[in-house]
Protein backbone atom coordinates (compact mmCIF):
# COMPACT_ATOMS: atom_id res chain seq x y z
CA UNK A 1 0.00 0.00 0.00
CA UNK A 2 1.74 3.94 -1.04
CA UNK A 3 2.00 5.74 1.92
CA UNK A 4 0.68 9.18 1.78
CA UNK A 5 2.04 10.80 4.63
CA UNK A 6 4.01 13.20 2.98
CA UNK A 7 1.50 14.05 0.49
CA UNK A 8 -1.30 15.17 3.12
CA UNK A 9 0.91 17.00 5.60
CA UNK A 10 3.21 18.31 3.23
CA UNK A 11 1.98 22.15 3.86
CA UNK A 12 1.31 21.91 7.62
CA UNK A 13 3.76 20.18 10.77
CA UNK A 14 6.97 21.91 8.81
CA UNK A 15 9.27 19.27 8.68
CA UNK A 16 7.11 16.80 9.85
CA UNK A 17 5.99 14.84 7.09
CA UNK A 18 8.51 11.70 7.26
CA UNK A 19 8.21 11.26 10.95
CA UNK A 20 4.47 11.12 10.72
CA UNK A 21 1.64 8.70 11.04
CA UNK A 22 -2.16 8.76 10.64
CA UNK A 23 -4.09 6.94 12.64
CA UNK A 24 -8.05 6.62 13.77
CA UNK A 25 -7.31 7.99 16.96
CA UNK A 26 -4.79 9.01 20.12
CA UNK A 27 -5.78 5.72 21.47
CA UNK A 28 -5.15 3.61 18.21
CA UNK A 29 -1.67 5.88 17.61
CA UNK A 30 -0.69 4.24 21.71
CA UNK A 31 -2.04 1.26 20.91
CA UNK A 32 0.12 0.71 17.79
CA UNK A 33 2.99 1.88 19.74
CA UNK A 34 2.51 -0.52 22.62
CA UNK A 35 2.02 -3.24 20.02
CA UNK A 36 5.21 -2.23 18.13
CA UNK A 37 7.37 -1.86 20.94
CA UNK A 38 6.37 -5.31 22.48
CA UNK A 39 6.84 -4.70 26.58
CA UNK A 40 6.66 -7.69 29.12
CA UNK A 41 3.70 -8.35 30.50
CA UNK A 42 4.63 -7.16 34.41
CA UNK A 43 6.27 -3.72 33.15
CA UNK A 44 5.50 -0.36 34.14
CA UNK A 45 4.26 3.04 32.49
CA UNK A 46 4.00 6.25 34.45
CA UNK A 47 0.95 8.56 33.48
CA UNK A 48 1.32 11.95 34.73
CA UNK A 49 -2.00 14.12 36.16
CA UNK A 50 -5.42 12.95 34.44
CA UNK A 51 -6.57 10.95 31.19
CA UNK A 52 -9.49 9.26 29.39
CA UNK A 53 -9.89 5.77 30.92
CA UNK A 54 -9.41 4.10 27.70
CA UNK A 55 -5.57 4.64 27.69
CA UNK A 56 -5.04 2.92 31.12
CA UNK A 57 -6.73 0.12 30.09
CA UNK A 58 -5.36 -0.45 26.56
CA UNK A 59 -2.09 -0.01 28.37
CA UNK A 60 -3.43 -2.37 31.03
CA UNK A 61 -4.70 -5.17 28.32
CA UNK A 62 -0.63 -5.62 27.59
CA UNK A 63 -0.36 -6.72 31.31
CA UNK A 64 1.44 -3.70 32.08
CA UNK A 65 1.41 -1.94 35.59
CA UNK A 66 -0.40 1.77 35.57
CA UNK A 67 1.23 4.13 38.12
CA UNK A 68 0.14 7.67 38.80
CA UNK A 69 2.19 10.77 39.08
CA UNK A 70 0.33 13.99 40.69
CA UNK A 71 0.25 17.51 39.36
CA UNK A 72 -0.77 20.94 40.45
CA UNK A 73 -4.64 21.65 40.64
CA UNK A 74 -4.32 25.10 39.52
CA UNK A 75 -1.26 25.04 37.37
CA UNK A 76 -1.63 21.23 35.83
CA UNK A 77 2.77 21.32 36.40
CA UNK A 78 4.15 18.19 37.58
CA UNK A 79 6.26 17.05 40.60
CA UNK A 80 8.82 16.05 38.90
CA UNK A 81 10.77 14.77 41.91
CA UNK A 82 7.86 12.67 42.67
CA UNK A 83 7.78 11.31 39.44
CA UNK A 84 11.54 10.69 39.69
CA UNK A 85 10.70 8.52 42.52
CA UNK A 86 7.93 6.79 40.71
CA UNK A 87 10.18 4.98 38.50
CA UNK A 88 12.04 1.64 38.79
CA UNK A 89 13.32 -0.76 36.78
CA UNK A 90 10.35 -2.10 35.64
CA UNK A 91 9.59 1.23 33.82
CA UNK A 92 9.69 1.83 30.49
CA UNK A 93 7.55 4.83 29.51
CA UNK A 94 5.72 7.63 30.96
CA UNK A 95 2.83 9.31 29.45
CA UNK A 96 2.27 13.29 29.97
CA UNK A 97 -0.24 14.88 28.51
CA UNK A 98 -0.45 18.96 27.90
CA UNK A 99 -4.34 19.46 29.87
CA UNK A 100 -7.39 21.55 28.81
CA UNK A 101 -5.75 23.66 25.78
CA UNK A 102 -2.47 24.75 27.81
CA UNK A 103 0.91 23.52 27.13
CA UNK A 104 4.24 22.97 29.20
CA UNK A 105 7.94 23.05 29.19
CA UNK A 106 8.64 18.88 28.99
CA UNK A 107 12.38 19.40 29.09
CA UNK A 108 12.45 18.20 32.49
CA UNK A 109 10.54 15.10 31.84
CA UNK A 110 12.41 14.73 28.82
CA UNK A 111 16.05 14.96 30.44
CA UNK A 112 15.41 12.64 33.31
CA UNK A 113 13.90 9.80 30.65
CA UNK A 114 16.81 10.26 28.69
CA UNK A 115 19.31 9.27 31.02
CA UNK A 116 16.97 6.69 32.45
CA UNK A 117 16.45 5.58 28.72
CA UNK A 118 12.77 5.61 28.87
CA UNK A 119 10.46 6.86 26.18
CA UNK A 120 8.12 9.63 26.72
CA UNK A 121 4.89 9.51 25.14
CA UNK A 122 3.64 13.21 24.69
CA UNK A 123 -0.64 13.25 24.75
CA UNK A 124 -0.88 16.74 22.75
CA UNK A 125 -5.33 15.77 21.99
CA UNK A 126 -5.79 18.69 23.79
CA UNK A 127 -3.04 21.26 23.23
CA UNK A 128 -3.06 21.42 18.96
CA UNK A 129 -2.42 24.98 18.47
CA UNK A 130 -2.15 24.94 14.70
CA UNK A 131 1.23 23.70 12.26
CA UNK A 132 3.81 25.64 14.02
CA UNK A 133 4.12 23.49 16.86
CA UNK A 134 4.50 19.73 16.32
CA UNK A 135 5.44 18.50 19.88
CA UNK A 136 8.33 18.45 22.02
CA UNK A 137 11.62 17.45 20.09
CA UNK A 138 12.69 15.48 22.87
CA UNK A 139 9.37 12.95 23.38
CA UNK A 140 9.51 9.49 21.83
CA UNK A 141 6.59 9.85 20.07
CA UNK A 142 3.94 13.08 19.94
CA UNK A 143 0.01 12.35 19.74
CA UNK A 144 -2.29 15.07 18.50
CA UNK A 145 -6.06 14.44 18.19
CA UNK A 146 -8.36 15.70 15.86
CA UNK A 147 -11.67 14.28 17.41
CA UNK A 148 -15.24 15.36 17.47
CA UNK A 149 -14.87 17.90 20.39
CA UNK A 150 -11.08 19.39 19.63
CA UNK A 151 -10.67 22.83 18.92
CA UNK A 152 -9.39 21.58 14.75
CA UNK A 153 -11.73 18.96 14.83
CA UNK A 154 -11.87 16.83 11.67
CA UNK A 155 -14.80 14.34 13.85
CA UNK A 156 -12.08 12.08 13.88
CA UNK A 157 -8.25 10.96 13.78
CA UNK A 158 -4.67 11.36 15.02
CA UNK A 159 -1.26 12.16 14.27
CA UNK A 160 1.64 10.35 15.53
CA UNK A 161 5.36 12.17 15.54
CA UNK A 162 7.53 9.73 15.83
CA UNK A 163 11.03 10.42 16.15
CA UNK A 164 12.56 7.14 16.43
CA UNK A 165 13.41 5.98 13.01
CA UNK A 166 13.32 2.03 14.20
CA UNK A 167 9.89 2.67 15.91
CA UNK A 168 8.26 4.73 13.49
CA UNK A 169 9.56 2.14 11.03
CA UNK A 170 7.41 -1.10 13.20
CA UNK A 171 4.63 1.21 13.78
CA UNK A 172 4.24 1.91 10.09
CA UNK A 173 4.09 -1.56 9.35
CA UNK A 174 2.24 -2.67 11.42
CA UNK A 175 -0.21 0.00 10.27
CA UNK A 176 -0.23 -1.31 6.94
CA UNK A 177 -1.36 -4.48 7.79
CA UNK A 178 -5.06 -3.08 9.79
CA UNK A 179 -7.99 -3.08 7.71
CA UNK A 180 -8.56 0.98 5.84
CA UNK A 181 -11.95 2.55 7.26
CA UNK A 182 -14.64 2.61 4.13
CA UNK A 183 -15.33 6.05 3.00
CA UNK A 184 -18.71 5.56 3.46
CA UNK A 185 -18.65 5.31 7.34
CA UNK A 186 -16.53 8.33 8.20
CA UNK A 187 -19.35 10.43 5.81
CA UNK A 188 -21.57 9.01 7.55
CA UNK A 189 -20.12 9.89 11.08
CA UNK A 190 -19.85 13.61 9.38
CA UNK A 191 -23.66 13.47 8.60
CA UNK A 192 -24.32 12.24 12.05
CA UNK A 193 -22.14 14.75 13.73
CA UNK A 194 -24.03 17.66 11.23
CA UNK A 195 -27.41 16.78 13.11
CA UNK A 196 -25.90 16.84 16.11
CA UNK A 197 -24.65 20.77 15.54
CA UNK A 198 -28.41 21.96 14.36
CA UNK A 199 -29.36 19.53 17.55
CA UNK A 200 -26.90 21.72 20.13
CA UNK A 201 -28.47 25.45 19.06
CA UNK A 202 -29.24 26.86 21.94
CA UNK A 203 -33.38 27.28 21.68
CA UNK A 204 -33.02 23.21 20.42
CA UNK A 205 -30.84 21.95 22.82
CA UNK A 206 -32.23 24.10 25.96
CA UNK A 207 -35.48 21.57 24.93
CA UNK A 208 -33.37 18.58 24.68
CA UNK A 209 -31.66 19.32 28.05
CA UNK A 210 -35.20 19.64 29.74
CA UNK A 211 -36.81 16.60 28.04
CA UNK A 212 -34.42 14.64 29.01
CA UNK A 213 -33.88 15.77 32.83
CA UNK A 214 -37.66 15.61 32.81
CA UNK A 215 -37.20 12.11 32.29
CA UNK A 216 -34.47 11.53 34.63
CA UNK A 217 -32.03 11.12 32.37
CA UNK A 218 -28.38 12.35 32.70
CA UNK A 219 -27.84 14.38 29.41
CA UNK A 220 -23.90 14.49 30.04
CA UNK A 221 -23.97 10.82 29.74
CA UNK A 222 -26.08 10.65 26.57
CA UNK A 223 -24.00 13.65 25.22
CA UNK A 224 -20.37 11.67 26.20
CA UNK A 225 -22.05 8.24 24.58
CA UNK A 226 -22.93 10.48 21.60
CA UNK A 227 -19.80 11.40 20.94
CA UNK A 228 -17.47 8.30 21.49
CA UNK A 229 -15.62 6.64 18.17
CA UNK A 230 -16.68 3.59 19.30
CA UNK A 231 -18.61 0.68 21.25
CA UNK A 232 -17.57 -1.75 23.78
CA UNK A 233 -18.07 -4.16 21.36
CA UNK A 234 -15.92 -2.70 18.23
CA UNK A 235 -13.32 -1.43 20.26
CA UNK A 236 -10.68 -3.48 19.97
CA UNK A 237 -11.21 -4.04 15.86
CA UNK A 238 -11.46 0.20 15.49
CA UNK A 239 -8.62 0.30 17.03
CA UNK A 240 -7.01 -1.82 14.35
CA UNK A 241 -8.29 0.47 11.46
CA UNK A 242 -6.49 2.70 9.49
CA UNK A 243 -8.43 5.98 8.50
CA UNK A 244 -9.57 6.20 4.23
CA UNK A 245 -8.12 9.46 2.57
CA UNK A 246 -10.93 11.83 2.62
CA UNK A 247 -10.10 11.57 6.40
CA UNK A 248 -6.59 11.98 6.01
CA UNK A 249 -7.86 15.09 3.36
CA UNK A 250 -9.67 16.83 6.34
CA UNK A 251 -6.74 16.50 9.11
CA UNK A 252 -3.95 18.28 6.37
CA UNK A 253 -6.85 20.97 5.76
CA UNK A 254 -7.38 21.29 9.43
CA UNK A 255 -3.55 21.27 10.00
CA UNK A 256 -2.95 24.24 7.41
CA UNK A 257 -5.44 26.55 8.10
CA UNK A 258 -6.70 26.65 11.31
CA UNK A 259 -4.12 29.49 12.50
CA UNK A 260 -6.64 32.39 12.53
CA UNK A 261 -9.22 30.42 14.21
CA UNK A 262 -7.02 29.83 17.43
CA UNK A 263 -5.83 33.68 18.25
CA UNK A 264 -9.66 34.21 18.06
CA UNK A 265 -10.26 31.27 20.61
CA UNK A 266 -7.42 32.74 22.71
CA UNK A 267 -8.34 36.54 22.88
CA UNK A 268 -12.28 34.89 23.63
CA UNK A 269 -10.53 32.57 26.28
CA UNK A 270 -8.75 35.30 28.02
CA UNK A 271 -11.84 37.76 27.92
CA UNK A 272 -13.63 35.02 29.94
CA UNK A 273 -11.12 35.02 32.10
CA UNK A 274 -10.52 38.43 32.79
CA UNK A 275 -14.39 38.14 33.43
CA UNK A 276 -14.06 35.58 36.62
CA UNK A 277 -13.10 37.14 39.82
CA UNK A 278 -9.40 36.57 41.20
CA UNK A 279 -10.40 34.66 43.83
CA UNK A 280 -12.16 31.90 42.02
CA UNK A 281 -10.08 28.89 41.77
CA UNK A 282 -9.71 28.82 37.76
CA UNK A 283 -7.21 25.87 36.12
CA UNK A 284 -4.53 27.69 34.14
CA UNK A 285 -5.20 31.26 35.23
CA UNK A 286 -2.15 33.01 33.96
CA UNK A 287 -0.77 29.89 32.86
CA UNK A 288 0.70 30.48 28.91
CA UNK A 289 0.59 29.27 26.29
CA UNK A 290 -3.14 28.67 26.45
CA UNK A 291 -5.48 27.79 23.27
CA UNK A 292 -8.43 27.10 26.17
CA UNK A 293 -9.79 23.84 24.72
CA UNK A 294 -11.53 23.70 27.94
CA UNK A 295 -12.40 25.95 31.26
CA UNK A 296 -11.97 23.74 34.03
CA UNK A 297 -12.89 25.09 37.83
CA UNK A 298 -12.52 23.61 41.30
CA UNK A 299 -15.37 23.72 43.63
CA UNK A 300 -16.72 20.82 46.37
CA UNK A 301 -20.08 21.11 45.39
CA UNK A 302 -19.56 20.85 41.34
CA UNK A 303 -23.15 19.62 40.55
CA UNK A 304 -24.15 22.63 42.70
CA UNK A 305 -22.64 24.97 40.39
CA UNK A 306 -23.43 23.35 37.13
CA UNK A 307 -27.40 23.22 38.37
CA UNK A 308 -26.71 26.91 39.28
CA UNK A 309 -25.52 27.41 35.44
CA UNK A 310 -27.95 25.14 33.71
CA UNK A 311 -31.13 27.64 35.10
CA UNK A 312 -28.84 30.67 33.54
CA UNK A 313 -29.00 29.07 30.56
CA UNK A 314 -25.81 27.93 30.59
CA UNK A 315 -24.48 24.26 30.23
CA UNK A 316 -21.55 23.48 32.03
CA UNK A 317 -20.66 19.89 32.14
CA UNK A 318 -17.86 17.33 33.36
CA UNK A 319 -14.85 16.02 32.40
CA UNK A 320 -14.24 12.84 30.64
CA UNK A 321 -10.38 12.68 32.13
CA UNK A 322 -9.53 10.74 35.28
CA UNK A 323 -6.49 10.06 37.45
CA UNK A 324 -4.88 6.75 37.92
CA UNK A 325 -6.58 5.01 40.68
CA UNK A 326 -3.74 4.40 43.08
CA UNK A 327 -2.10 7.40 42.53
CA UNK A 328 -2.83 9.23 45.51
CA UNK A 329 -2.06 12.27 44.10
CA UNK A 330 -4.55 15.31 45.41
CA UNK A 331 -4.14 17.58 42.45
CA UNK A 332 -5.02 15.42 39.70
CA UNK A 333 -8.01 14.11 41.75
CA UNK A 334 -9.03 17.50 42.25
CA UNK A 335 -9.36 18.39 38.60
CA UNK A 336 -11.38 14.94 38.07
CA UNK A 337 -14.38 16.34 39.83
CA UNK A 338 -13.54 20.27 38.45
CA UNK A 339 -16.76 21.45 36.64
CA UNK A 340 -15.94 22.41 33.11
CA UNK A 341 -17.46 25.99 32.42
CA UNK A 342 -19.07 26.50 28.47
CA UNK A 343 -16.94 28.69 26.01
CA UNK A 344 -17.26 29.00 22.44
CA UNK A 345 -15.64 31.73 20.61
CA UNK A 346 -18.80 32.57 19.24
CA UNK A 347 -19.73 33.73 22.73
CA UNK A 348 -20.57 37.40 23.04
CA UNK A 349 -18.64 39.55 25.54
CA UNK A 350 -22.18 40.34 27.18
CA UNK A 351 -22.58 36.42 27.77
CA UNK A 352 -18.78 36.19 29.15
CA UNK A 353 -19.12 39.25 31.70
CA UNK A 354 -22.67 37.40 32.74
CA UNK A 355 -20.76 34.27 33.39
CA UNK A 356 -18.20 35.56 34.56
CA UNK A 357 -20.57 37.59 37.61
CA UNK A 358 -22.71 34.22 38.43
CA UNK A 359 -19.28 31.93 38.82
CA UNK A 360 -17.70 34.87 40.95
CA UNK A 361 -20.93 35.51 42.73
CA UNK A 362 -21.17 31.63 43.62
CA UNK A 363 -17.39 31.06 45.05
CA UNK A 364 -17.97 34.37 47.03
CA UNK A 365 -20.52 31.93 49.09
CA UNK A 366 -19.20 28.77 48.64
Amino acid sequence: MKRDHSLILEAGFRSESNRSLFCISVRSAFDLYLRSRRWSRGDECIFVGLNVPDMFRIAESYGLRVIGSDIDAITTKLDISQLRASINEDTRFIVVPHLFGHRFDLSPVIELAKSLKLDVVEDCAQAFAGHDWSGSEGATLSLFSFGPLKTATALQGAVAIVRDSSLREAMDRELQSYTVQPTWRYAARVVRFAMMTIATQRFVYGLFVGLLRSLGVDHEAVIHTATQSSTSKSFARWLRTQPCTALKQVIRRQIVESEPSFQTRIAKGSALFDAIGESVPLVLRGQQPNVFWMVPILTEAPETLKDLLRDEGFDAMSSRLVAVRESGGEGAKALEYAAMLPFSPQMSEMEFQRLGSIVTRFFSRE
